[in-house]
């Protein structure tokens, strides 16, 4: 009996060990696969959210070339030619007087036999002529006849009036821009995945058009579609799941096993020319952070399973009794249950975070208009004293909530890689010397010595990111204002010295205060997020621990260098250097207007604005200035408005980006296409939304809009806008 129980209490330790370590293991082989489903999730949201952008972009971009079409149309409309020769000639002159060859494009005319006539002569029948003969004025669609070598996107429309040639008057019918295949890459970008992505362009039948990388065509099939049919796939999809997905959506992706190794695929269609965009990525070079994460999750599992091993081998050879075992193995499953259930909610949440933040700029920036625009409103009414105090706190409490968004939503999109150094021409000694005029603010109560020693640049004209170069400065200018008290001082000195390469100015910022300084230790983990030295830090000096991160990201951005040396209770050295490339003075534009010096009285103004409350203040301080104001309550009624009102009824029009039935962009690309009415090409239009990126107001421009405004809407800046663009 007792050698019974000997064995049991021997063996029961190991055996509940043993079983532990088998359950462990099919949990991490479980965490891996739901790891897994999340990873493969992230991937192709990812993938399709940049495909989605190509399309955008692409649709931009060949949208242009109706533009380019109907200039054609109305060049030779009505025109009668000698002779075959005489069309060619024309032709190469057509091409000449529209730069086509910028936008890789030929031209060629129709004749009612569907003979083509390009530059260098007749070509012969042109197969393609059975799409035009569906009874529409405007085709594209993608063309790959043996009457002209090559792959073309094709714009084709019906002349208004037909063109004849020679005695027996041949008629043409059609004009025909013929889109090289191959140049479509100029309106996109996929530098996001480091040259490893492979684009291709598909007919709707999966014919491969055009391809285009820096890598091999993996696929290898003059029938992609036939390729991904057949090709292995991952988590038990099929392409006829993915087909079904793209004929509905529009848009799918999947993942994929080719020679052994996995890639993601996105499917998107472009159906105004015929034909479906498709990304080829390997796995490895999407969602790295996240895949790094889930190894190194599954990694830690794996040691804490073999500690758990051991831990109980040792309570073997200890002889630990049962009962105490099976109390420790049971605290650990649910301390693991726990842990586990922490780690997937941070998953989630992290998930989420990029779409919230993506969304949070709009949905914030719209309230605080409202907040900004009415305590603004309430000011001009000459409040008593005790409201114009709460007002001013009502002014400076949206400032610094509007600069902590910024803050935070500025962090995300540098992670992110979406904030790329973009630099323009600019006059350097202008940048520094606007510094000076922001911290004018910063020092307006304050009893500082603010020093200065700006020297004259060698050369004033440079390409740069003037709006970064600022950030930068009132960044670390601003802290030095925050930490330094009344009573100390604030030196701000610009040098500038040409580099070995005379193309090159290398210019010196450095920004020392006698503030109270901070440690050795922290002065290594200042550029870190969210870092504060000072125990309350954060409700003393307010802020996000952010402005410094940001400004040595910005600084890393601009190829740069940032250093900082300082001493606890005696103050801060930031010395900033930055290379920027010479340019000439022509190059910069002069776009700075005095506000009180322009006269908006009696400008006619349609505001396209669908919330109540973002119309109500833009009006009231519109009208302010004189301005006479007709607002719209959607796309469709901006585009109406218009339309039923006769040239001259209106000299500007203010256009939100998002509104119903039509969005910003859309109504402003029907105004601009307006028949009959060239005033629709003319009229300034200005951006006036709460879509405050980079990305926005390029989206703006390329809509057809003459500027962009952000929410909440600055009126010096309004006034400024609209002054440059009726040159007020």
């Amino acid at each position: 009996m007792q050698k019974r129980k000997r064995i049991i209490t021997y063996l029961l330790p190991v055996a509940f060990a043993m079983i532990l370590v088998v359950v462990l293991a099919f949990g991490v082989l479980f965490i891996r696969n739901s790891l897994m489903k999340l990873t493969i999730e992230e991937r192709s949201s990812q993938l399709e959210e940049m495909v989605t952008q190509i399309r955008t972009n692409l649709d931009n971009g060949l949208q242009t070339h109706w533009n380019l079409v109907a200039g054609l149309n109305n060049a030779v409309q009505g025109n009668h030619f000698k002779d075959s020769q005489d069309v060619s000639e024309n032709i190469a002159h057509m091409e000449n007087d529209f730069c086509t060859d910028m936008y890789g494009c030929r031209v060629m005319l129709l004749d009612e036999q569907g003979t083509a006539y390009l530059s260098d002569g007749p070509a012969g029948i042109w197969y393609d002529i059975s799409h035009l003969l569906d009874g529409e004025k405007r085709h594209t669609f993608v063309s790959e006849t043996d009457t002209i070598d090559g792959s073309f996107l094709v714009f084709s429309q019906e002349l208004d009036t037909p063109i004849t040639m020679g005695d027996d008057k041949i008629r043409f019918t059609h004009v025909v821009l013929l889109k090289d295949i191959r140049t479509v890459k100029q309106y996109y970008t996929t530098t996001t995945y480091g040259g490893s992505a492979a684009t291709y362009i598909i007919k709707k039948n999966g014919t491969l058009v055009y391809f285009d990388a820096d890598i091999d065509d993996v696929i290898g099939a003059r029938n992609v579609y036939k390729a991904l049919e057949e090709a292995e796939y991952v988590q038990g999809r099929s392409f006829d799941m993915i087909k079904e997905q793209l004929d509905k959506n529009g848009i799918a992706a999947a993942n994929i096993l080719l020679d052994q190794t996995e890639y993601y695929y996105c499917l998107t269609t472009l159906d105004d020319y015929d034909m479906t965009l498709m990304l080829l990525i390997p796995a490895d070079a999407v969602a790295i952070s996240t895949m790094n994460m889930m190894n190194s999750t599954v990694r830690t599992l794996t040691i804490f399973i073999s500690v758990i091993a051991l831990l109980m081998l040792l309570a073997f050879f200890s002889l630990i009794k049962v009962q105490r075992s099976s109390q420790m193995v049971k605290l650990e499953q649910e301390t693991n249950k726990e842990l586990n259930q922490l780690r997937l909610m941070a998953e989630s949440a992290n998930a989420a975070k990029s779409t919230f933040l993506n969304n949070m700029s709009h949905d914030i920036r719209t309230p605080m208009n409202a907040i900004i625009g009415f305590t603004n409103i309430a000011m001009k009414h000459s409040p008593s004293p005790e409201i114009k105090n709460c007002l001013d706190k009502i002014s400076d409490s949206s400032d610094h909530l509007l600069a902590l968004i910024n803050d935070v939503l500025d962090i995300s999109r540098i992670e992110s890689g979406k904030i790329q150094y973009m630099p323009t021409p600019v006059d350097i000694a202008e940048v520094s010397n606007s510094v000076l005029t922001i911290m004018s603010g910063y020092l307006s109560n304050r009893n500082i010595n603010f020093q200065t020693e700006v020297e004259e640049p060698q050369a004033r004209y440079v390409l740069t990111d003037a709006v970064r170069v600022r950030e930068i400065l009132v960044n670390i200018l601003g802290n030095a204002v925050k930490f330094t008290n009344d009573g100390g001082t604030v030196t701000y000195a610009v040098s500038y010295d040409k580099e070995k390469d005379e193309k090159y100015i290398h210019v010196r910022y450095r920004i020392t205060d006698t503030g109270i300084g901070m440690s050795e230790e922290f002065v290594d983990h200042i550029f870190d997020e969210f870092s504060q030295e000072e125990h309350g830090a954060r409700t003393q000096y307010k802020g996000t621990g952010l402005g410094m991160t940001i400004t040595k990201k910005y600084v890393d951005l601009m190829g740069g260098t940032i250093l900082v040396e300082s001493k606890k209770g005696v103050g801060s050295t930031f010395i900033v250097d930055l290379p920027m490339e010479i340019t000439d003075e022509c190059e910069v534009k002069k776009t700075d207007y005095a506000v009180d010096k322009v006269d908006l009285t009696g400008l006619k103004v349609l505001l396209a604005e669908d919330n109540d409350l973002n119309a109500e203040i833009a009006i009231v301080q519109l009208e302010e200035l004189g301005m006479q104001i007709t607002r719209a309550g959607d796309g469709d009624e901006v585009v109406n408005i218009f339309t039923d009102n006769p040239p001259g009824t209106f000299d500007i029009i203010l256009m939100d980006v998002m509104m119903p039935n039509k969005n910003g962009y859309e109504a402003t690309n029907a105004i601009r296409n307006l028949k009959n009415r060239p005033d629709g090409e003319e009229i300034p239009i200005i951006a006036m939304t709460a879509n405050a990126f980079a990305e926005d107001v390029q989206a703006s421009m390329e809509a057809g809009m003459n500027g962009h405004l952000s929410k909440p809407i600055v009126m010096d800046e309004v006034i400024k806008t609209i002054a440059r663009n009726l040159d007020r």
